[in-house]
């Protein structure tokens, strides 16, 4: 009989990425844990925490317009639902990456 060690799992691990009130209401601020470039957007007392690049040219989402749920990339007008990441109007097709968020002690966490 053969044996094969199990593979671990790896659990998310929450990272602070900025302080709540850094974040302003309708804004996209850009944020980094690693390697990894987030762009976080607050929409009343939510913050959604999105890959930052566009899935078109990988422009900077951090650089776009927020309306509402939605956040425009700059480059060429592609918008996304920030709750999401669904690619809402082209020309990019595929959604953007989104990450689970919590707000402790007045410190944005996003779960990587």
């Amino acid at each position: 009989m053969t044996c094969y060690p199990r593979k671990r799992l790896r659990v998310g691990e929450w990272v602070t990425v900025a302080a709540a009130a850094d974040v302003p209401d309708g804004e996209v601020v850009p944020a980094r844990s690693g390697g990894v470039f987030l762009a976080l957007v607050r929409d009343g007392d939510t913050v959604y925490a999105l890959d930052d690049n566009c899935t078109h040219e990988e422009c900077p989402l951090s650089d776009g317009i927020v309306t509402r749920s939605e956040i425009t990339c700059f480059c060429h007008g592609s918008v996304f639902d920030v709750r999401t990441g669904e690619a809402l109007v082209g020309p990019a097709l595929e959604s953007v990456p989104t990450y689970a968020v919590r707000v402790v002690d007045g410190q944005v966490q996003v779960e990587l």
